[in-house]
């Protein structure tokens, strides 16, 4: 008999602090405080999540994050082991967690590597749950819609029968029956959640019939005052990352193609060390490139830069980074796929684009025609939705769902 009057909430992610890796984990963490905080009078908290290291399969290492339970499991390193669907060992570990602290809800975010064979445990036992949808892992076998030869689906496989390219070693009845499975564990959640509008709608038109959108939001914090440009040249930022999604090679090639005086780039390599630096030049406009930011000073890069662009060609799920560039002061230039874009303000916090390089040369040639350096207005800037509006809206759909449970 549980002693607690609380309502006990199972919070599952495929990485859980100290090891917070990726958006995803660090918009579950920011849930995490704002509920520790906020609400811990009504919710106990646990955790349960896998290690990012080389723990033996279905190992369970216990910790504690700020009170709270979390429970690391190994998971089985094999190829596409981002794609798998299934785990009967880890089933059978999470049966075991399930069993030992008896939640009210359970909370699935990502699962990849955990697998999804955690959510039959918790279906077997008549557990309600609801799922958290950061990405594109339960509806395609490419996690951000872009296979391998770079090929991108921006409406996902509304049609399982059109035509696509599954990963290498991975056949196409294969990919059909890993979507169907999965998308019948999301049609039988209490809730699905989409961290943006444009993912709500993504997920409805591939057959999820149950999802709204529980948007995210940032965390409060002082952003730092702007650093004035040595130059006094308009400060261009890519900070996402080289890779071909996030639309690297477009912010490259329009800067290298276009004639501008008035711009320079700056450049944040993930490759790289914290402190690393390095310049070259594109065409006429001076670049620097920086090493990987950590979190403790994303305030500071924001105030080295004029204009976020992001111009990222696969349907981003949300987009931290645009919310809280204009949050600090920065104007943003953003892809119209996915949510990325969806809170720009049009003149007023920034500019939404097609990604190509045609659409970023112009709007690159209107910002060099500047005589001063854009940015939103600070009505807008205090509109950017916060984190404790999301968990608000979050604990409501803990409450209905524990009550829907309670009247079967």
């Amino acid at each position: 008999m549980r002693l607690s009057e609380k309502k006990k909430v199972a919070l599952v992610n495929v990485f859980f602090a100290p090891q917070a890796i990726g958006g995803a984990t660090r918009v579950l963490m920011d849930n995490v405080d704002v509920l520790l905080d906020q609400y811990g009078q009504d919710y106990d908290l646990v955790g349960f999540t896998s290690d990012h290291d080389f723990q033996p399969p279905h190992t369970v290492e216990p910790y504690i994050y700020r009170g709270m339970r979390v429970y690391r499991a190994g998971i089985i390193h094999r190829v596409n082991m981002d794609w798998h669907p299934h785990d009967d060992g880890m089933r059978k570990v999470f049966a075991r967690f399930l069993e030992l602290e008896k939640p009210d809800v359970v909370h699935f975010h990502c699962i990849q590597r955990l697998t999804a064979s955690i959510i039959e445990a918790v279906r077997s036992r008549g557990i309600p749950y609801v799922v958290t949808v950061h990405d594109a892992w339960w509806i395609s076998d490419f996690q951000f819609l872009m296979d391998a030869s770079g090929k991108v689906y921006p409406n996902g496989h509304p049609d399982p029968f059109v035509p696509v390219e599954p990963p290498e070693g991975i056949s196409l009845e294969e990919s059909i029956n890993r979507r169907a499975y999965l998308k019948d564990l999301l049609n039988n959640a209490s809730q699905v959640m989409a961290v943006s509008e444009a993912f709500a709608h993504l997920y409805a038109i591939n057959g999820v019939h149950n999802v709204v959108a529980n948007r995210n939001g940032i965390s409060p914090r002082v952003w730092p005052p702007k650093i004035p440009s040595p130059s006094g040249k308009i400060r261009l930022a890519h900070i996402g990352g080289m890779s071909a999604h996030k639309g690297y090679h477009l912010f490259k090639e329009a800067l290298h193609k276009g004639r501008y005086s008035n711009l320079e780039a700056l450049v944040v390599d993930h490759s790289k060390p914290d402190g690393y630096e390095a310049r070259d030049w594109w065409g006429d406009v001076p670049v620097t490139f920086i090493g990987k930011v950590p979190q403790r000073s994303i305030g500071s890069l924001y105030a080295r830069m004029d204009v976020l662009v992001a111009p990222s060609i696969w349907p981003e799920s949300y987009g931290l980074v645009t919310r809280e560039a204009t949050a600090a002061g920065v104007w943003v230039v953003a892809s119209n796929i996915g949510g990325i874009g969806e809170d720009i303000i049009p003149d007023r916090t920034g500019v939404v684009i097609s990604p190509s390089v045609a659409d970023l040369q112009r709007v690159f040639q209107e910002l060099d025609a500047r005589s001063e350096v854009p940015a939103p207005d600070r009505a807008a800037r205090d509109n950017i939705r916060q984190v404790k509006e999301q968990v608000s809206e979050l604990v409501e759909i803990y409450n209905r769902v524990k009550k829907e449970e309670e009247k079967q």
